[in-house]
């Protein structure tokens, strides 16, 4: 049991402790993998095996209560009527604040040891968002999820954990990955049409209940959802201490919710007292993208300023 005393937690480390996290849980293969790939698939985890349907309807039952709302946590001032934040698809934002059981994600295990490995003794959770494209819509422009390394030996910025409640296939609109992209310096655009198919991009198949850790600086894009099955995605970002948070969780998340929240939750969350308060409201992804950020059908391009 995790008691309520978060002033014994000064780094990841001492979280991870709390946790009882041994770092063998990856094998050095996989840790292996996710540095030179930029990304790792991790199959199956005790906590989605055994709350992947409460996941489910839970999502369902924001998506259908929010609507063309879901999304604009944090950013309502630019919410024009009927607007919906990213169109083509069903996003909800600011999960951590609707149900506990999101919360839960960001003490996985894995998902935390895949952060680390990235990112080292020093990480925190910066956003937990849900993306769903719906039929014949979801295509996106290969980019990255963070500002590019300026060189070689900057750091990486962080991870972004991509948990699939149902199967992803290129049929309802699979992620496309470029393998070892991450090594790559500045933007996409300034090595590649990042409005083409890459030569080297994969669409891995993925099982409902997994987890692909995916390097913000790796080159990768959603792609159309043909078949219109479900493919539901709860993304949570996790970055270097120090660098900004999607949504700022100090002041959007309520009291009542930072009540239900452990000391290592709201550790990973920096939203104690002796956190660092961040002065904007929400750090948008497409604050990084330099345009736009969505292809119609046909290629024709539209401008959406909106985050995983």
């Amino acid at each position: 049991m995790i008691h309520n005393n978060h002033n014994k937690i000064n780094s990841t480390q001492d979280a991870f402790n709390l946790l009882k996290i041994k770092s063998n849980l990856l094998s050095n293969k996989q840790k292996k993998h996710l540095h030179d790939n930029g990304y790792l698939v991790l199959e199956s985890t005790k906590f989605l095996r055994n709350n992947l349907g409460k996941l489910r309807r839970e999502v369902n039952r924001l998506i259908k209560k929010e609507g063309v709302l879901g999304g604009w946590d944090g950013k309502r001032q630019f919410y024009k009527k009927g607007k919906m934040f990213d169109p083509g698809t069903n996003r909800l934002g600011n999960l951590i604040e609707k149900n506990k059981i999101f919360a839960d994600l960001i003490t996985i295990p894995e998902l935390l040891l895949g952060a680390k490995e990235v990112i080292g003794n020093n990480i925190k959770v910066c956003g937990l968002n849900l993306r769903e494209p719906i039929k014949g819509d979801g295509e996106q422009k290969i980019h990255i999820d963070w500002k590019p390394r300026k060189n070689k030996k900057e750091k990486y910025g962080g991870v972004v954990c991509m948990i699939h409640l149902d199967n992803s296939t290129k049929k309802n609109g699979s992620t496309r990955i470029i393998p070892k992209s991450h090594k790559k310096l500045g933007w996409p655009g300034e090595h590649i049409n990042i409005y083409k198919k890459h030569k080297h991009e994969i669409r891995p198949v993925i099982k409902a209940g997994s987890i692909v850790i995916v390097n913000l600086n790796l080159w990768h894009a959603g792609s159309t959802n043909i078949s219109g099955k479900n493919r539901r995605m709860i993304m949570v970002n996790i970055k270097r201490r120090g660098l900004p948070q999607l949504l700022n969780y100090k002041k959007f998340l309520s009291k009542k919710t930072k009540n239900k929240l452990n000391e290592v939750q709201k550790y990973l969350l920096a939203i104690r007292n002796s956190d660092k308060t961040q002065k904007k409201n929400s750090i948008g992804v497409g604050n990084y993208y330099k345009g736009d950020f969505f292809i119609r059908s046909g290629g024709q391009r539209r401008q959406n300023k909106s985050w995983h």
